[in-house]
C-alpha cells in the first residue's frame, strides 16, 4: 500500500505526529513524576528514563551552524536571524528589480540591444524570464544571465537559437557594501542588454519566486556562523549587507 504522506504514532495510533512527539506520552510522563519514587510502577519508570534520557541526549548535541549544543541546525535561534536579516533584503531587492523591469519595459516581447559580445551583438527579442536565476544571494557577485532572446535576424528560421542575457545595476538602487564596487562587476555589463522597444505587457512573476526562500536556504546551506559578518569587519568577503535596508532621510 503507497504512503499517503500522513504520519502514525506507534504509541497512541493517531496520525499527524510520531511516538518522539506524542502528546499523550507527555501526559503520562508529567502523571509518572507526579508519583512518589517508591510508589512507582515498572512502565512508569521505564518512561520517565526514556525521557530523562531523551533531554540528557539533546543537551550534549551540538549546533552544526553556531556550534553551541542544546540545539541543532534547524531549530538554531542564531541562523533564523540571519536567514531573517538576508529575507528582507530579498524582499526588498525582489521588489525593485520587478519595478525596474517595468520601468523600462523589459518583459516578453522586448526589443534588446545586446551588449559588445561579439558572440550575441545585436538586436533580439525576449521570449522568456527566467525568474528563479534572480536572488539577492547570487545577485549581489553579478545578476545572472535571466533573459533568454531570440536575435531578430533568425526569427524566420526554424532553429531554436537563444542567447541569455542580464542587467545591468542601476545606480538609483539601494544596494550595501558588497554591491558598491561596480567596477569588478564585468560579467554583469558584459551580458548586459538595454531596452530599444518596450513590451507591451509588464512584468509579472509567479507567485512561487516573489514568495520563495529557496535560493537563501541554499545559500545556507553550507554556512557557518562564523562568516557571517562581525559588527566591526570592514571586509566584503563575508559580507551579507548586500542591500541597504536603512531608509534614507533627505
Amino acid at each position: 500500500m503507497a504512503w499517503n504522506g500522513t504520519v502514525t504514532c506507534s504509541s497512541c495510533c493517531q496520525s499527524g505526529h510520531n511516538r518522539s512527539t506524542c502528546p499523550r506520552r507527555k501526559e503520562r510522563y508529567k502523571a509518572a513524576l507526579a508519583v512518589p519514587e517508591e510508589d512507582r510502577g515498572y512502565s512508569e519508570r521505564r518512561l520517565i528514563e526514556e525521557f530523562e534520557y531523551k533531554k540528557q541526549r539533546n543537551s550534549s548535541r551540538k549546533c552544526s551552524y553556531c556550534g553551541e549544543q542544546g540545539h541543532n541546525r534547524r531549530s538554531c535561534p542564531k541562523l533564523k536571524e540571519h536567514v531573517g536579516y538576508v529575507a528582507k533584503q530579498e524582499k526588498a531587492f525582489r521588489a525593485a528589480f520587478v519595478e525596474h523591469l517595468n520601468e523600462t519595459g523589459l518583459n516578453i516581447g522586448a526589443l534588446v540591444a545586446a551588449s559588445s559580445n561579439d558572440n550575441t551583438q545585436g538586436l533580439h527579442i525576449v521570449t522568456s524570464i527566467n525568474w528563479d536565476d534572480v536572488s539577492i544571494t547570487t545577485s549581489h557577485q553579478a545578476l545572472r544571465r535571466f533573459i533568454i532572446a531570440k536575435p531578430v535576424h533568425l526569427l524566420c528560421e526554424s532553429r531554436r537559437s537563444r542567447n541569455h542575457f542580464n542587467i545591468a545595476a542601476p545606480d538609483h538602487w539601494s544596494v550595501g557594501p558588497a554591491w558598491s564596487e561596480k567596477e569588478n562587476r564585468w560579467q554583469e555589463k558584459h551580458h548586459a542588454v538595454e531596452v530599444v522597444s518596450p513590451s507591451a505587457t509588464a512584468a509579472t512573476p509567479n507567485e512561487d519566486w516573489t514568495e520563495s526562500n529557496k535560493e537563501i536556504k541554499e545559500f545556507f546551506k553550507a554556512r557557518e556562523s562564523w562568516q557571517w559578518p562581525k559588527e566591526d569587519d570592514t571586509s566584503l568577503y563575508y559580507s551579507c549587507d548586500w542591500w541597504d535596508l536603512e531608509e534614507k532621510t533627505s
